[in-house]
């Protein structure tokens, strides 16, 4: 593509139009990816703190009938399901806009024996946010409805399978590689969250048994807390796009019209 600029630019005028500046814009993908995918973790937050304050029986109520201070997140998604809808369907397109770059990252950077690998995890993430979408559409669901259990466990099992590969291919491409500070830091907040998520997950679940088969007090709370920890530490994993998209450019040229600089 910047050959074929060069050449034109040698070329000699053929209208009014080639002796006009040419008009050049760049816009950076990395915030603007970033900044569209923390919508999601953000809207999850404020229906936490909604939650409590506002709708605290009803979000907080189990059948075991014990006491408890933290709502799931289901619970809290259900307690503002508009706001919650709204949130999934802003971010839809970003989250299948990564998967797009990751996709066409991966075959243009990744070797060839784990290419298929690679491809597979952004395919993942794109599962995962048809899942998210659905849970917005149809928050208001009940915990124990088919719907809302095969849900949730397609954004848990897509969200864990693309996080554990995503950062499988990361560390495989960060070998023997000399890494730019950038590079360094993405890595580093990368191993963090996975490591942060993997914990608050085996914390969520192991709690979610307790609670269902000894209704102990507080144990749907220490659940709905790993929840939500590992929903974050997920959401804010995706939002590192922005340091693994910083160098690409939506670009736009009067005579090329726009596209998409190299990856």
């Amino acid at each position: 593509m910047k050959h074929f600029v060069e050449d034109q630019a040698k070329l000699l005028p053929s209208s009014i139009k080639d002796l006009q500046a040419t008009r050049h814009i760049h816009i950076p993908v990395g915030p603007f990816l970033a900044l569209g995918l923390l919508q999601v973790p953000l809207c999850m937050a404020y229906n936490l703190v909604m939650a409590i304050t506002t709708d605290f029986e009803a979000t907080t109520y189990t059948s075991c009938n014990v006491f408890n201070f933290i709502p799931s997140t289901s619970a809290a998604a259900k307690s503002q399901h508009i706001i919650w809808a709204l949130a999934c369907w802003l971010e839809f397109p970003f989250l299948i806009a990564s998967a797009w770059l990751q996709f066409r990252f991966i075959r243009r950077n990744l070797p060839k024996p784990v290419r298929s690998f690679g491809c597979l995890v952004a395919i993942f993430l794109v599962i995962n946010s048809l899942s998210l979408l659905l849970w917005g559409t149809f928050a208001q669901v009940d915990g124990d409805s088919l719907l809302h259990i095969a849900n949730a466990l397609s954004v848990f099992m897509s969200g864990a399978i693309y996080m554990a590969g995503s950062f499988v291919c990361a560390k495989y491409y960060m070998h023997d590689k000399n890494r730019q500070l950038h590079e360094e830091l993405s890595f580093r907040l990368k191993s963090g969250l996975v490591f942060t998520y993997y914990v608050s997950v085996v914390i969520t679940w192991f709690f979610y048994f307790v609670h269902h088969e000894f209704c102990l007090p507080l144990a749907y709370s220490i659940f709905g807390l790993g929840e939500f920890i590992s929903c974050e530490c997920f959401c804010i994993y995706l939002c590192l796009a922005y340091f693994d998209f910083y160098h690409v450019y939506i670009c736009y040229d009067q005579r090329l019209g726009f596209f998409l600089s190299e990856i």
